[in-house]
């Protein structure tokens, strides 16, 4: 099947692309892209690095997209937390894998390395603090 000019600028339009875009990524001179409208031929491997253009862009805003939806994990209640005690314990966890919603999570269910984790990095009058709006939440 010979490619005709009308194919290769359709696909370039229908993904949103110009020749010169094509030509910067298949690393063709621009003259020889637009020369291939007067010939009314365009070879076989413009083609191929069409496709392989497309694919790239899709697989591309696919990415972004589930970039999108993970950037925001869903937040368990804070339990009426102030902004301070929240960041004195995301402090006190520093340096380990533990999320604020974990922490939380922990606390509630009373998990013995949360909780000796508060005692060693948090003032009394702090942990009392937290600890009781979490407890009576």
């Amino acid at each position: 099947m010979e490619i005709t000019n009308k194919i290769f600028e359709t696909l370039l339009t229908k993904n949103d692309f110009k020749k010169k875009e094509f030509a910067d990524y298949s690393k063709i001179p621009y003259d020889t892209v637009v020369g291939w409208k007067k010939k009314g031929y365009i070879p076989p491997y413009a083609m191929v690095i069409l496709k392989d253009m497309i694919y790239r862009k899709k697989l591309d805003e696919e990415t972004e997209k589930i970039f999108k939806r993970n950037i925001q994990p869903p937040t368990v209640q804070n339990y009426n937390l102030t902004k301070i005690e929240e960041n004195k314990l995301k402090a006190a966890f520093w340096g380990t894998n533990f999320t604020t919603d974990d922490i939380l999570k922990g606390i509630k269910e009373k998990n013995q390395k949360i909780l000796k984790k508060i005692e060693e990095n948090l003032p009394l009058n702090l942990q009392k603090q937290i600890l009781g709006k979490l407890n009576y939440a």
